[in-house]
């Protein structure tokens, strides 16, 4: 366990990797032009937007996760949100769609009305496992709790 704060970036290979494969989408897209127009233009604005997402995570501090004695900052395309410990009930591992994302349960008793959900996901796994960032995350919490 790090000494806090302690600040995590995405994973830089799961980036390139998903960078590739948007430029390659939307190279497929410029390609099928003359073939099908709406599938070209789909294939090239979506995959588009999706390599720009994936460059802007290589900016500095435009995404991070930042763990300190008060709570969690996440930042996601500079949009910066923050949640004290004793607001989250636990971490845990759910599977959306064909990937293991890690989420957290807020507690009732702690969390303003205005939020719409008691759960909650994150962004990324931070070039780590599931598995071994979920029990990082535990591990802060109840040294914390402590």
């Amino acid at each position: 366990m790090h000494k806090l704060p302690v600040t995590f970036y995405p994973g830089k290979i799961k980036n390139t990797l998903l960078m590739l494969i948007s430029l390659t989408f939307v190279i497929l897209g410029i390609n099928l032009l003359d073939k099908n127009v709406w599938v070209a233009v789909f294939n090239i604005f979506f995959f588009g937007i999706c390599f720009i997402f994936y460059v802007i995570n290589f900016i500095p501090n435009a995404t991070y996760l930042k763990l300190s004695e008060k709570g969690i900052e996440m930042k996601t395309l500079f949009k910066t949100t923050f949640i004290p410990w004793r607001a989250i009930k636990s971490f845990g591992i759910r599977n959306i769609v064909i990937m293991k994302t890690v989420t957290f349960e807020l507690d009732e008793n702690v969390i303003d009305a205005k939020v719409k959900s008691k759960t909650g996901a994150f962004p990324d796994t931070y070039g780590m496992s599931p598995a071994k960032f979920v029990a990082l995350l535990n591990e802060y919490k109840n040294n914390l709790s402590n």
